[in-house]
């Protein structure tokens, strides 16, 4: 039996948290007093419609390459879907937009792809020109910046997704120029999410471990999905005035630190000069201000891939393969590209050096050849 450290993209939590002092820095937009945090970014993104006043007659135009949740959340807020194909390298196509602006239409939805800041500069002067409101989908983009500035401060409103950086158990920030009013209820407790980071943790350090979890976590799915099988329920919106946990707030003030985007850059950086001929071209380069939230890789038979990954302690991503079934995937072919080819590995800022071998040494021997990119 082969036994290897469980690597997962998801940032894990240490156990000597508890002993940290509690930071004098706070990030954006946790720094700002119209900042309001939520128990998932989904719940934020419902909010911040309903304070925008959006409603039954107005349009949001939204990228066809998406997770799911944030379109579910969209439109149990009561706003109209638009969907429009982003370019080669992911940016909303202009002269597209054009085409598809009526008087309906109040807002452009702009996400940042896995940390990656878009030109949010160039799209709120588009939107002010043509009086539309911009809001910045930020949930993999936590700590980026664009012109130094940081990525969700460009828009009329920006969400963010904080334990997609950190080891917490929840935590969907959303900031607005008329904040939402938080409800009044308990904070769940939060100590079952906390304990699996932990797990997680350990995971990553001692092969045993990692080995066993590895090993019994894709049997807890397979049992899960056959006693509930709902294909559409990770777009799910649950009940939007969830509180993020108890175990959310005592620890993200402990855990926030100004190395956290260098670290993750730094880890991007190692993992490109050692597979740059993997990675699918909008992330081939690594703009300054970037906070990556994982690295991507594209393949021809991303299945087989990462089931190999598996083998040697790596649990790869293959992030939105299904779209919202409100999507007609037809018409968005290069969209569709992406979801079937595009997979990520980890670079949060938890990782050690060898366990960056680890990632480096499982890619080169899950993968075969060079691939081409994607191409529509």
């Amino acid at each position: 039996m082969y036994f290897a450290r469980r690597l997962s993209i998801w940032p894990t939590l240490p156990l000597n948290v508890y002993f940290r002092h509690v930071s004098k820095w706070l990030p954006f937009p946790l720094s700002d007093d119209g900042c309001r945090v939520f128990s998932k970014a989904r719940h934020a993104i419902w909010n911040a419609c309903r304070t925008m006043g959006l409603g039954g007659n107005d349009v949001v135009l939204v990228p066809a390459y998406h997770h799911g949740c944030e379109i579910e959340a969209l439109l149990q807020a009561g706003v109209k879907i638009r969907y429009y194909e982003v370019t080669d390298l992911l940016e909303p196509d202009a002269s597209s937009l054009e085409t598809m602006l009526t008087p309906d239409v109040k807002v452009l939805y702009l996400i940042h792809y896995l940390g990656f800041p878009q030109d949010a500069i160039r799209w709120r002067k588009w939107c002010d020109e043509r009086g539309l409101l911009l809001f910045e989908d930020a949930a993999q983009a936590f700590l980026a910046e664009f012109d130094d500035k940081p990525v969700g401060s460009f828009g009329h409103a920006g969400v963010f997704c904080l334990y997609k950086t950190y080891g917490i158990p929840d935590g969907g920030a959303v900031i607005t120029f008329m904040p939402p009013k938080l409800p009044e209820s308990e904070h769940p407790s939060g100590r079952w999410g906390v304990f699996k980071r932990h797990v997680n943790w350990v995971a990553e350090r001692w092969a045993l471990i990692g080995s066993i979890h590895l090993y019994v976590k894709p049997l807890l799915k397979k049992w899960k999905r056959k006693k509930n099988h709902n294909p559409h329920k990770e777009f799910e919106l649950g009940d939007p005035n969830t509180l993020p946990s108890d175990m959310t707030m005592r620890l993200i003030t402990k855990m926030v630190d100004h190395s956290t985007a260098e670290r993750r850059r730094e880890n991007y950086k190692f993992l490109l000069d050692h597979h740059r001929h993997l990675v699918p071209r909008p992330f081939a380069t690594l703009p300054k201000g970037a906070c990556p939230f994982a690295f991507p890789v594209e393949v021809d038979d991303a299945d087989e891939v990462l089931k190999k990954l598996r083998r040697y302690g790596v649990e790869g991503l293959l992030f939105w393969r299904n779209a919202h079934p409100s999507l007609p995937v037809k018409e968005f072919p290069k969209s569709m590209a992406f979801r079937n080819r595009v997979f990520a590995v980890p670079v949060h800022q938890e990782l050690t050096a060898s366990e960056l071998m680890q990632i480096t040494e499982a890619l080169h021997r899950a993968t075969t050849k060079k691939l081409n990119p994607i191409t529509t």
